[in-house]
């Protein structure tokens, strides 16, 4: 530690050792106890869906202001760029196949799943 720092009175040290914890906490909108495998999968879907939603209004209203501007009224400029209009388009694409292809995962596991429960059925009567 610097003399400087010491006629200031900053104990950078502590600064530190306060410092040294995550502060980051992992948000979820599920209750710590209900986080089973599907109940996780519909909290991806949820989080996923909305921020499709903002892409796809995005990419729309910049395609609104597009049209406008070619009909010569008096409109703003388009919210997003050709780069970044094909950039969200291209991620609204990937991931509506992510969504796809987890909802088939479960589909799969839940199929497999159903012959167990049917013979646990079977089993207690």
């Amino acid at each position: 530690m610097s003399n400087r720092d010491k006629d200031q009175g900053v104990d950078l040290d502590a600064q530190l050792q306060a410092a040294a914890g995550p502060t980051h906490r992992p948000f979820s909108r599920l209750d710590p106890g209900a986080t089973s495998r599907g109940a996780v999968f519909i909290e991806s879907v949820a989080d996923m869906c909305a921020g499709l939603q903002t892409c796809l209004q995005l990419v729309h209203s910049t395609d609104l202001a597009v049209q406008a501007r070619a009909m010569d009224d008096d409109e703003p400029a388009p919210s997003l760029g050709v780069v970044d209009r094909e950039r969200l388009l291209r991620l609204a694409i990937a991931v509506t196949g992510a969504l796809a292809s987890g909802a088939q995962q479960e589909i799969e596991w839940i199929n497999a799943q159903a012959p167990k429960r049917a013979a646990g059925q079977e089993a207690s009567k």
